[in-house]
């Protein structure tokens, strides 16, 4: 403030003439009442024994002041004077009202329109208090920076002014010559006359290492540097007054940084220059030090927070910034619980204030959220910050985001649990629920599927799908994007303008609903990729980030061994189901077998035996009929034996070779109605059913085992209907398409329950065991039709309800002309 630095010269000026203490101190006080409006000021002095307190200078003051403050005594609590006199620590009491030390002086200082009273206590160099400035107004008031910035330069100048004259005192009684300077000044003093000290006071021995008589007569560029040559010397055009800050060099060499004030002065009739020198060496040490401290928290890898005593957010390092998202000024005032994710208990929240209430210091790990909602996870040190006499004004908050370290110990534990469950669930279907039960912890599973991939079919069989929008049991390999990650081997992260222009370039074709995200990671046994797990999203394109794509390719081995695991289990139950339905299916095929081979063997003899004995040329002809019959039906037992015997070797060879579509169907129907007379169902309605553009088609195929898969069908179809009609051949079909063609026979005959659909295509098995005994046949006939049909390259299956009747449906490469 420039009416400071004015009112200090004046005060060197003042006492470099000798002015009388009183009027000193009293200008001081007029130029406080001046710089505070509406203010009365005073200036205390302590007595030389340190009992009680004598005013110095108080003009604007009533007398009833005057005789309540002069001599009382140096105490606690007395009023705001004599307390900040006892422990020279500055007082501020806003309203006289509110302290109820003061109850006993409130109605004297009612009566002189005293309301409020800042004390500032008046220190020597050394400390000791020479006195009070008190600053009073006449309502309610409370200093601001500024006034106390204020109080406290008054006070260093009266401090200069008391201990000036305290020192002239003790000069005067020890018959000391020195009467210009205020040797006891808190800073060095030189009158210089031409670039040459011509007086010094104490201060500037102590400050320069030089004695007196050293310094009378030196340079003074012998001890202050400053670039620019002789600023001791004015010129008309400098101003009366200024200060710079530069370096000093002491009488041992040491360097010393200080603040340098010049003011145009007369001393002994000459004009001079008085400078006012100040020791801030340790100063600009502390703040070099302060701003290297500054510099390290700001720049500081782990995030700090400093509030004040109530808790209230009153500094942040930029790292809590960048790693939250708020900035300074949304959290300047604010609580920490800003921060709380509703995740931690209160009680930990009150435990923790507790703690460092006490001072003591509180650790540990809280789960926080970010402004945008996503949580993280913080190792947190707080600490309490006390004053010299343990009062905590502030806490101190160091924290480390250790987000990944919790991630990665998640996913250890994660993978833990997946190894643990491979053995705990019982199917391979609640396996993988439980797998993505886990991963949901770690990233946002609502749509999620595993696909296990079989390499001979080439189909996709899917044991789990959880999905927002489709449902797949299984799907066929082609060019889908699943089969891209299985054909490279490698994860597969894209959005949903990447997967459009995979499928723009031919490498994929999407199936299914759209999706905004896909990221897809093989699951690989040592040897090749067995399937894939896949997450995606429909509407959010950050659901799935990088940090996911790493989670899954460090949990996918795991995933892998444990499904590898799970399917050999399921494998060994099925062998073990298989194995003891094998024992009960040989012996249910030796009763049938006996059945089927006893009854056409007992027509061929009893009616041979018949033929002996005296019969009718009409009658011999009707059993010789019976007999053929008979032998024809055994035949035909035993070449399903002998062709089910050749395909469990693996020894039915295909062979195959072009032929018109058109033919194969005339064969089959020419075949078929020869089985219908001979099975007495000419009543059955029998319609074949091809497309006309396929008439003239060639297909490449085993012509014979093509017939021979259509007429087991229809001899079933025929066995198992008796009212209604039969309808067989080969479904619409687009030949730019890469699908394979599809065949069917259609019945109207009992029907087969969803229970048993299953099981009619094993050996020696029927829909209804019950009926079989009704019909005849030994229940191999869709056994051969279902390996004909794979060996042929095809799928085969049914559609059926109980009563209505059944359609078999099974499908044939496109290999067509």
């Amino acid at each position: 403030m420039d009416e400071l630095k004015e009112l200090r010269s004046n005060i060197l000026e003042l006492l470099y003439k000798g002015e009388s203490e009183g009027v000193i101190l009293t200008k001081l006080v007029k130029q406080g009442q001046r710089i505070v409006p509406g203010s009365r000021c005073a200036i205390l002095r302590v007595d030389e024994y340190a009992q009680q307190l004598i005013i110095g200078a108080a003009p604007d003051l009533p007398d009833l002041y005057h005789q309540t403050l002069n001599g009382q005594p140096i105490k606690m609590g007395i009023s705001p004077s004599s307390t900040v006199a006892f422990n020279g620590m500055r007082v501020v009491v806003d309203h006289i009202d509110n302290y109820h030390y003061l109850k006993k002086i409130r109605k004297d200082a009612s009566k002189i329109n005293l309301c409020s009273c800042w004390a500032e206590p008046i220190k020597d160099p050394s400390g000791k208090v020479l006195g009070v400035f008190a600053i009073y107004h006449g309502n309610a008031h409370t200093p601001v920076a500024v006034d106390i910035e204020l109080m406290t330069d008054l006070a260093n100048l009266t401090a200069i002014v008391l201990d000036r004259y305290r020192m002239i005192t003790q000069l005067e009684e020890s018959e000391k010559k020195y009467k210009i300077l205020a040797n006891a000044s808190n800073e060095a003093v030189f009158i210089v006359d031409i670039g040459k000290i011509i007086e010094a006071n104490l201060r500037a021995t102590t400050l320069t290492g030089y004695s007196l008589q050293e310094l009378s007569g030196m340079p003074i560029e012998n001890f202050i540097q400053k670039e620019g040559g002789q600023y001791c010397n004015f010129n008309d055009s400098l101003e009366n007054e200024f200060e710079f800050e530069g370096v000093g060099t002491r009488k041992d060499g040491a360097s010393l940084d200080l603040m340098v004030r010049i003011k145009k002065s007369v001393y002994k009739r000459k004009n001079v220059c008085l400078l006012s020198v100040r020791d801030i060496t340790q100063a600009k040490l502390e703040q070099r030090e302060l701003k290297k401290l500054s510099k390290s928290v700001n720049q500081s890898p782990v995030s700090i927070l400093i509030t004040n005593s109530n808790g209230d957010i009153e500094y942040v390092n930029p790292k809590i910034e960048e790693l939250t998202g708020y900035s300074f000024d949304e959290l300047k005032g604010k609580n920490p619980r800003i921060f709380a994710s509703g995740c931690t208990p209160l009680d930990t929240y009150k435990q923790m204030w507790d703690t460092i209430k006490t001072g003591n210091d509180w650790q540990g790990e809280l789960l926080n959220k970010k402004k945008n909602g996503k949580l993280f996870w913080e190792q947190v040190t707080l600490s309490a910050i006390t004053d010299d006499s343990g009062q905590i004004h502030n806490f101190l908050a160091i924290k480390e985001d250790i987000s990944e370290f919790k991630r990665y110990e998640q996913i250890q534990k994660v993978i833990l649990n997946i190894s643990n469950a491979a053995s705990a669930r019982s199917t391979l279907e609640e396996f993988i629920l439980f797998v993505r039960k886990e991963l949901g912890k770690l990233i946002d599973t609502t749509n999620f599927f595993v696909a296990l991939y079989n390499e001979e079919s080439e189909i996709f069989h899917l044991p789990c799908m959880n999905d927002q929008f489709d449902y797949y049991e299984s799907f066929p390999k082609r060019k889908t994007i699943s089969a891209w990650v299985v054909d490279h081997q490698i994860p597969l992260f894209v959005n949903a303008q990447q997967m459009r222009e995979m499928e723009v370039r031919g490498e994929v074709e999407i199936i299914g609903k759209a999706c905004e995200i896909w990221l897809g990671m093989p699951l690989k046994n040592k040897k090749k990729v067995i399937g894939v797990l896949v997450i995606q999203s429909y509407d959010d394109k950050d659901a799935i980030t990088e940090k996911d794509k790493e989670v899954l390719e460090l949990v996918a081995h795991q995933i892998s061994t444990s499904i590898e695991k799970k399917r050999a289990e399921e494998e060994l139950v099925m062998a073990l189901q298989h194995a003891t339905e094998s024992d009960r299916l040989k012996s249910a095929f030796l009763a049938t077998m006996s059945h089927e081979l006893r009854t056409p063997l007992n027509a061929i003899i009893g009616f041979s035996e018949l033929v002996d004995r005296n019969t009718t040329n009409e009658t011999a002809m009707e059993f010789s009929h019976i007999i053929n019959q008979s032998g024809n039906h055994l035949l035909r037992i035993v070449e399903d034996l002998f062709e089910i015997s050749l395909l469990q070797a693996g020894m039915l060879k295909i062979d195959k070779n072009d032929c018109t579509l058109i033919e194969c169907f005339n064969e089959i129907d020419r075949l078929v109605r020869m089985e219908q007379k001979l099975m007495n169902k000419e009543h059955l309605e029998l319609i074949l059913t091809i497309p006309d553009t396929a008439n003239h088609w060639i297909l490449n195929t085993d012509k014979q085992r093509l017939v021979q898969v259509f007429l087991n069908l229809i001899k079933n179809a025929l066995k198992f209907t008796e009212r209604g009609q039969i309808e067989y051949g080969m479904l619409e079909y687009n030949r730019t398409s890469d699908l394979p063609l599809q065949f069917f026979v259609k019945d109207t005959g009992v029907g087969i329950a969803e229970d048993v659909k299953e099981i009619i295509f094993s050996m020696f098995r029927q829909g209804n065991e019950v009926i079989l005994r009704v019909h005849e046949g030994c229940g191999i006939g869709l056994a051969i039709s279902k390996r004909l049909v794979e060996l042929l390259g095809g799928e085969i299956w049914v559609e059926s309800k109980v009563g209505e009747g059944s359609v078999f449906y099974f499908t044939h490469p496109a290999t067509i002309q």
